[in-house]
């Protein structure tokens, strides 16, 4: 998936836009502040060459500017610099992301920009929250010509969270999962031209990130050159590589798959072809492959109907079609009170909690079987993984959990995660990956897993919590979460000020954006799953339906539990 970041704090830095009286050279911070008064339209200026006889301040934040437009490696934004130091700079060395509203500061010898670091993006383009404080000493001196330039840029780019949001995008960059079932998402942030599609397909061939490789198949680092990426008017992408030395079926076979799923993602590519040592490679007798070609590695799943049932009056019912909110079907009636429910993909089984917590309930979709399979206290909203195993938390800690695969309990270790309370689990479409809310109150804390399957069982290890300090989540309850994309979770949370909403972040914490609802509506549950609305049920039984721009509309009433198959 491609998406664009959203910006965090994003009126004030329309603002910082907005009041520039400066020429574009000087880019868009200015030497005063403004309180906000509009948003960003997404609109960018192109970078100018500094002007003659430019102040050292201007020179500096026309540097800032034009380090946002990457076309001819940077040229705009070396000519900021002092020849030595434009010889020298390497700005795809990495990005250092710092809040917005931190213009630099002239001194009597040189120009500072001290400001809080908010992310790091390393040279390979994965992204990491990064606290503390940012001091840059631009080192101006006079050149030849007696204009100020720049002796002292920074490693790499230096990037206000304003310009990184207009200026990067995010690009979900795919590996196979080592079980064989599914894509497994990578996020990565590459500048927002014409190189970005070049930058994904290297990703692909450079490997995971360290985190995600222990749960995606193994590959040999450096078997391919990239030679280009081609882009037609007719949106195929032709990727050129060479090797040099024979490459396995299974070789071949797991390259194409991940090429195809991540650059396909770009709007403008629908199908690729890949071309080593001059011959084309082929899929089926296939050389133009598209994600149809091998549907069943989607890591949204989106080939499943992912309809959306409920539990009303001790009645399971379901919707006809995904866009049916009112044509319901009853698949079971009878059951006891309901307090969570989870659907399988294929909508064969069922799975509910009673509203005490006490019972996990399991039942097929032809309403002949029924049984009780767990009892406890704390039981928690189970969920079912994409190969069919149910997964049950509970809310002591995740030592409790337990997952059953065709009813049987399967053997689980967890490694290396913290003890605290669960407050809630989602497993990610693609089987992989869970997203756990662990702790209560200001103390919550949300972050990801991975999950890995052998004859053993399943291991849950990798703990990586997601800063949410750095998005603007500081001091918060976490009161839900779900998959609302193959990298986004959706969060229901109560602030400080006892106000509930829901937001979404990206998992590897560089975005965040609202979605309300409203407080009145009192949500206490968010469900979701890729490619469908998010669903909220509220304390009063109603279940609503977001719709977009803070709408969320009321799809049912005397609701007591809710899910979408998946």
């Amino acid at each position: 998936m491609r998406r664009r970041p959203l910006l965090v704090g994003v009126l004030a830095a329309a603002v910082l836009i907005a009041g520039c009286t400066t020429v574009p050279t000087s880019g868009p911070v200015t030497e005063h502040s403004m309180e906000p008064s509009g948003a960003v339209t997404g609109v960018r200026v192109a970078p100018l060459p500094p002007a003659d006889g430019a102040t050292k301040l201007l020179i500096v934040e026309g540097f800032l500017h034009a380090m946002s437009n990457s076309e001819s490696d940077y040229r705009v934004a070396r000519e900021y610099l002092t020849e030595a130091a434009a010889k020298s700079w390497k700005p795809q060395s990495g990005v250092q992301i710092y809040a917005d509203g931190y213009p630099p500061t002239e001194t009597d010898q040189t120009v500072v920009l001290v400001a809080p670091l908010t992310g790091l993006i390393d040279a390979g383009g994965v992204y990491r929250p990064e606290s503390g404080q940012l001091r840059q000493d631009f080192g101006l001196v006079k050149n030849s010509n007696g204009q100020w330039r720049i002796s002292r840029p920074p490693d790499g780019l230096l990037m206000s969270r304003y310009l990184y949001s207009t200026g990067f995008t995010a690009v979900d960059v795919e590996f196979e999962a080592r079980t064989g079932a599914s894509m497994v998402p990578d996020p990565h942030h590459f500048p927002d031209d014409g190189t970005a599609v070049s930058h994904a397909a290297q990703a692909v061939l450079d490997g995971p990130s360290p985190w995600l490789a222990p749960i995606v198949v193994a590959r040999q680092a450096g078997e391919f050159t990239l030679g280009s990426v081609e882009v037609s008017d007719f949106g195929s992408a032709t990727v050129s590589l060479s090797n040099g030395s024979e490459v396995s079926d299974d070789r071949r076979a797991l390259l194409l798959s991940e090429l195809t799923y991540t650059l396909c993602s770009f709007p403008d590519i629908g199908t690729i072809r890949v071309v080593v040592d001059g011959q084309a490679w082929t899929h089926a007798g296939s050389a133009e492959l598209s994600p149809s070609d091998c549907p069943d590695l989607d890591p949204g799943d989106s080939a499943q109907p992912k309809l959306a049932f409920s539990v009303s009056g001790g009645k399971l019912i379901r919707q006809s079609s995904p866009d049916n909110w009112s044509d319901l079907v009853e698949v079971r009636s009878g059951l006891p009170d309901t307090g969570a429910l989870a659907v399988t993909r294929d909508l064969s089984r069922w799975a509910i909690t009673t509203t005490d917590k006490t019972q996990l309930i399991t039942g097929n979709a032809s309403g002949k079987i029924a049984r009780p399979l767990r009892s406890g206290t704390g039981l928690l909203r189970p969920s079912f993984a994409r190969n069919g195993d149910l997964w049950s938390p509970v809310a002591a800690n995740l030592a409790g959990l337990r997952v059953y695969r065709e009813g049987k309990q399967v053997s689980v270790t967890v490694s290396g995660m913290p003890t605290s309370a669960v407050r809630g689990l989602a497993i990610a479409p693609d089987g992989s990956r869970a997203a756990v809310i662990l702790g209560r109150g200001s103390s919550a804390m949300v972050g990801l897993s991975r999950v890995s399957y052998s004859d053993e069982g399943i291991l849950i290890s990798g703990w990586a919590p997601i800063d949410l300090d750095l998005i603007g989540l500081d001091a918060v309850d976490l009161l839900d979460l779900g998959w609302s994309s193959i990298s986004e979770l959706a969060l229901l949370r109560r602030d400080p000020q006892q106000q509930l909403g829901a937001v979404l972040i990206s998992q590897d914490g560089s975005t965040m954006s609202d979605i309300g609802p409203s407080d009145a509506i009192l949500l206490d549950a968010m469900l979701v799953v890729p490619g469908r609305d998010p669903l909220g049920l509220s304390s009063t039984n109603s279940l609503y339906r977001f719709d977009g721009e803070f709408n969320w509309f009321v799809v049912g009433t005397e609701v007591s539990a809710a899910a979408y198959s998946g």
